[in-house]
């Protein structure tokens, strides 16, 4: 996870700025911003602090030092059958936080284009879900004309804390372990005394 959604972000910086002709990178991420959380605490532990370094990868982007334009997009689950059309497309500008839901891969495809058409969505951080049915938009035209830079602070850096909740989360799971274990063991020598 390191060397893609770090390292490898910083390489295509570095190529952007070489090339001399590339005026904006678009990101798929996720929602990683909370190290705290449930999933990222499962996805950082079983996949090498994923989440974490893909927050990094999203602040190499924002870096002042970075001159190249960017569109960072978390979506939300991708893959999931039976998504819901219609007018079901969300959008958050500034990293705003939407419940998760599931979105096709071919809506984020469509928003990775589309975004490129609209110069507000340069330098900004959008979170796409889909919404309740009729509360939102059968295209993002709409919701792209409406985007905003980022504006809000981002924390600079997230990879202790992501390190540190994967900690946590391997904790808990080795003292569930020893617990199930010793429980097994004494309903065990338990049911040998019955027989």
């Amino acid at each position: 996870p390191k060397m893609v959604n770090y390292v490898g972000v910083q390489n295509i910086i570095d190529a952007s700025k070489d090339n001399g002709k590339i005026q904006r990178i678009v990101r798929i991420t996720g929602k990683g911003e909370s190290p705290y959380n449930f999933f990222s605490i499962l996805i950082n532990l079983f996949g090498r602090i994923a989440k974490g370094w893909n927050y990094e990868g999203e602040e190499l982007l924002r870096s002042p030092n970075n001159a190249i334009d960017y569109t960072i997009i978390r979506p939300g689950i991708m893959g999931t059958p039976n998504v819901p059309q219609g007018k079901v497309r969300g959008l958050q500008d500034n990293g705003g936080d939407m419940k998760v839901s599931a979105v096709t891969h071919s809506q984020i495809a469509e928003l990775c284009i589309d975004c490129l058409n609209y110069p507000n969505a340069a330098r900004s951080t959008l979170v796409a879900m889909n919404v309740d049915v009729g509360d939102g938009e059968e295209s993002y035209a709409p919701l792209l004309e409406q985007v905003s830079p980022d504006t809000r602070v981002f924390p600079k850096t997230l990879i202790d804390q992501h390190k540190m909740g994967a900690r946590i989360g391997a904790s808990v799971v080795a003292l569930m372990t020893l617990i199930v274990g010793n429980v097994m063991v004494s309903l065990a020598s338990f049911l040998l005394k019955l027989f």
